[in-house]
């Protein structure tokens, strides 16, 4: 949702940020930052022409071809990615795990250069987004393909629930990567299945918080650009974001909760990412957006297993069913599929909505699947067959009508609109009550894993709390923290 509220100030990235690897560091060329590996604005860097210039200025004195300390050699593309005597020095797109940031930005020992202080924040910001980019070599070469370090996968026909300790994550920095004038509009929020834990969409970044005493636990990085879609994979360990860069870039990315590291990114689309799901046996990634189509990743190696071209219009919502087996998918025309996920073979047409699907939801028993648009109505679909169980005016089409809804664990829906307004439903689509209103526009809904609190963001950037017990105000979470 496109709204001047986004506009925001990016703030200048601290050295405690690019220690922690983030993979698009914005500060390139600031102040007095060095010319060598200067990165013009909107370029993504290359070898040849923005950090060969650093090497050859802080490295090469001592990696090079007569010298290779360490058995490396930097100046050459080809011997660079030969590695040294330990092995690979680079780990496309993860900065992090590469031998020679971690040494570049004394991480690790022997740190480099030897005996001297670490490069320059700016440089190390440009060898930081090259590597988080693919070490292309040269201006229009190709990515080095990003593998995955070990499937994602459970076993097939496994029944996925959240078992165990609640998942959460460790300790995090909790400094904002973007922070604006006032708060963005919220887009996506989703609720832990097992842990007192809310995580928040947003530019260029991830909230978590907890969602008992409503505090900022911590920020992930998200340098693909804003925040589209989040979602929990069932079992609560993993933690998927999907988004990008209108026109430009998507991408889906995919962290460990209990560790808060990348695992895995997916996807290599020209636009935005509007809609993204993770299979309960975490086989695969459904993703949609302007393109029209619906691509199916394996979390195997990142590849396309599937493709959906029936769509007419932006693909705005997807979800797996809880077992894994359907997926069901959404159009700004109206139009809502139900698929086989394996082979993606249509398994039924869900006609009924007039205007845009904005989400879909499935009961967690799996058997029906909810669906809300801005015709104003949530419709109930049994999956199997498939029927349509009910359909029911939920919020004021006039306005723009459902723009969310989402199951509780009992069969119960929340929803929220256009019309600002917060509602609960029973199971049969009879309004249960009226839990509140927002001060603008209703975007998404959620509900804490104990179902014990009600969450509901909106277009001006606010995030509002609610007893489900009796609908009380609980509070508020900041969407927009300042910077320490």
């Amino acid at each position: 949702m496109e709204t001047s509220l986004e506009t925001s100030l990016e703030p200048s990235l601290s050295p405690r940020h690019v220690a922690l690897g983030l993979a698009a560091v914005i500060a390139v060329a600031v102040g007095s930052g060095p010319a060598a590996g200067e990165e013009p604005a909107g370029k993504p860097p290359t070898y040849e022409e923005h950090v060969l210039p650093i090497f050859r200025e802080k490295c090469c004195g001592c990696h090079n071809a007569d010298r290779k300390s360490g058995g490396l050699d930097l100046t050459s593309y080809a011997q660079m990615l030969a590695g040294g005597n330990s092995g690979d020095v680079l780990e496309p797109g993860d900065p992090e795990g590469s031998y020679l940031w971690q040494l570049a930005s004394h991480e690790s020992e022997p740190t480099m250069p030897p005996e001297a202080d670490r490069i320059p924040d700016a440089m190390l910001g440009i060898i930081t987004k090259w590597i988080a980019g693919g070490i292309v070599e040269r201006d229009g070469s190709k990515p080095v393909a990003v593998k995955p370090a070990a499937s994602l996968a459970l076993d097939p026909g496994a029944v996925v629930s959240p078992q165990g300790e609640p998942v959460m994550p460790p300790p995090l920095p909790r400094e904002p990567l973007s922070h604006g004038i006032r708060p963005a509009a919220v887009t996506s929020i989703a609720a832990s299945p097992h842990g007192e834990l809310i995580a928040i969409g947003g530019r260029r970044q991830l909230l978590l918080a907890h969602t008992g005493s409503l505090e900022l636990l911590g920020v992930l990085p998200f340098p693909e650009g804003r925040c589209r879609n989040v979602r929990f994979s069932r079992n609560a360990k993993l933690l998927l974001a999907a988004g990008g860069m209108p026109a430009k870039s998507g991408r889906v990315v995919i962290w460990d909760v209990a560790t808060a590291k990348r695992v895995m990114e997916l996807g290599e689309e020209y636009d935005e990412i509007l809609a993204a799901d993770i299979s309960a046996d975490q086989r695969l990634v459904a993703l949609g957006g302007p393109a029209r189509v619906v691509r199916l990743l394996t979390t195997a190696d990142g590849s396309v297993e599937s493709t959906i071209t029936k769509h007419t219009d932006w693909v705005t919502a997807v979800a797996f069913s809880p077992d894994s087996v359907l997926l069901a998918t959404g159009d700004r025309a109206g139009n809502l599929f139900l698929w086989e996920s394996f082979g993606a073979r249509e398994w039924g047409v869900l006609a009924g909505h007039t205007a845009a699907i904005t989400s879909v939801a499935w009961r967690p028993d799996g058997l029906v699947l909810a669906s809300g648009s801005e015709d104003g109505t949530i419709q109930l679909w049994e999956a199997e067959g498939p029927r349509k169980i009910s359909s029911f005016k939920a919020h004021s089409a006039a306005g723009g009508g459902t723009l969310d809804v989402r199951f509780l664990p009992d069969g119960r829906l929340l929803s929220t609109g256009r019309d600002r307004k917060i509602k609960l439903w029973k199971s049969d689509g009879k309004l249960e009550r009226e839990i509140g209103s927002l001060p603008s526009i209703g975007t998404c809904v959620t509900v804490s894993s104990d179902a014990a609190r009600f969450f509901a963001a909106d277009a001006a950037g606010n995030l509002l709390v609610w007893q489900a017990s009796d609908g009380s105000p609980a509070g508020s979470i900041d969407t927009n923290p300042a910077p320490n």
